[in-house]
């Protein structure tokens, strides 16, 4: 009922007794005695409620078509807390949906006294809606599931796999965060025509990038019309310098048409690290309970992250200083085909051919094992030596290396290029290349 599907409508009235009525973008419960009205514009409402404090809401049940008056008394306005985050970000989700941002910005939360609650006359009886399953069990059921995972790759995937076993969710990605670059890229999805995996989301874009930023979960029931739900890419800079003809970006896995989305900070001693979103073709499909089992399940997962960073392998000749003693030239397979690997330093992007593979700091690393493939003949590494290699730019903190590998890995699988990456153990990797290649550095 508070999801907004039919807009509230608020009546107030001024202090000569003249009535006003308007309607309201959101109507935020807050507890059994007070809720949360949003405060956007400094129009007519605003100045009544400010001199007579009092509002009746009036909200509807898209379902049932029942309704209830709210008889509410004014106490304050916030401008900061869980309450106004929560309500800004969703309002932002909802302008990114329908191309507001502009337009939509919420300026404070109002928080009310509920002084009265009563049915409208002559509608439907207000009846709970039928859970879509135990929501308890299966988000027990998930953690469970992700308590046994030993290594990153088997935790995404799981993760994903858990909800749709347990929570019936259908569509769902894992998108974390790399904060040079300001946006997501997506490690994992579930349920969709095409992975994704190494789409970029600019933080503040998109629901899922807005909750990146904001900190706080955002779930919306339904869509409007008149939405612009982009694919959220990064768009290509006019000033980097690529060959015209190339484009630089990787469709976002995500629904056509989707009339409910819920994304979730994955959050980690106070700060995020990625966003855990869920996406369905039906309208209200995610509850308040589906919002509570997707912040449960987000807070050990982003804990599990960290600690499935693989350990340091021993340091030696062959991953620390350069080429070992006798490097040799490279071997390839007796008739493999011919192809062209591209770097574009600026943005550390990655073509073959003029195939568009990867950017940033994946496209660093690949571009790193390429080069000592070619002129050491070397194939086997470690992510000891590639974090201790300062010209990948991998961050001080929280560096995500082995989430990087990993999209790099899938992402060149997903491709089917004749250069693959295979683990050989924790914190070791080789470079499986059956292709003669032609490096070529642009710019």
């Amino acid at each position: 009922m508070f999801e907004g599907v039919i807009p509230a409508t608020m009546c107030t009235v001024s202090a000569e007794g003249v009535p006003h009525l308007c309607y309201l973008s959101q109507v935020e419960y807050v507890d059994e005695a007070h809720v949360a009205l949003s405060f956007q514009f400094f129009n007519r409402s605003r100045e009544n409620i400010l001199a007579t404090r009092r509002c009746a809401v009036t909200v509807d049940d898209p379902y049932t078509a029942a309704g209830v008056r709210l008889q509410l008394r004014y106490l304050r306005t916030e401008h900061a807390g869980p309450v106004f985050e929560r309500m800004k970000a969703k309002l932002a989700g909802i302008a990114a949906h329908c191309g507001m941002e502009k337009v939509y910005h919420l300026q404070g939360a109002d928080f009310y006294e509920v002084e009265s609650v009563e049915m409208i006359p002559g509608r439907k009886t207000l009846q709970a809606p039928a859970p879509r399953c135990d929501i308890g069990a299966g988000t027990r059921a998930v953690m469970d599931r992700l308590s046994a995972c030993h290594d990153m790759a088997t935790l995404l995937d799981e993760t994903l796999a858990a909800m749709r076993d347990h929570l019936r969710i259908e569509h769902s990605m894992i998108l974390l965060i790399d904060p040079q670059q300001h946006s997501l890229y997506t490690v994992a999805s579930l349920g969709y025509e095409t992975s994704g995996v190494g789409a970029e989301v600019p933080l503040g874009q998109g629901v899922a990038g807005i909750a990146a930023r904001e900190g706080v979960p955002i779930r919306i029931g339904h869509m409007a019309m008149s939405q612009t739900y982009a694919r959220a890419i990064r768009q290509r800079s006019e000033d980097v310098g690529l060959d015209g003809g190339l484009r630089e970006e990787i469709p976002l896995p995500g629904l056509a048409a989707p009339r409910s989305q819920l994304a979730v900070p994955l959050k980690l001693m106070g700060r995020v690290v990625g966003v855990l979103m869920a996406e369905s073709t039906e309208d209200q499909h995610f509850s308040h309970d589906d919002e509570d089992a997707l912040v449960s399940v987000a807070a050990p997962l982003a804990l599990a992250l960290s600690l499935l960073q693989p350990m340091e392998a021993a340091p030696d000749e062959a991953t620390v200083g350069g080429p070992p003693p006798t490097a040799s030239a490279p071997i390839t397979p007796e008739g493999a085909p011919r192809i062209s690997v591209h770097h574009h330093p600026h943005t550390h992007s990655v073509f073959v051919d003029q195939d568009y593979l990867i950017k940033g700091v994946a496209g660093a690393i690949l571009w790193r094992l390429l080069r000592c493939w070619h002129q050491e003949g070397r194939q086997d590494f470690s992510n000891r030596e590639l974090r201790l290699d300062a010209s990948l730019g991998l961050p001080d903190v929280a560096d995500n290396l082995e989430a990087r590998l990993i999209l790099l890995q899938r992402r060149l699988a997903e491709r089917e290029v004749p250069i693959q990456i295979v683990k050989t153990g924790r914190g070791r990797f080789r470079l499986d290349v059956q292709a003669e290649l032609d490096l070529i550095e642009r710019g």
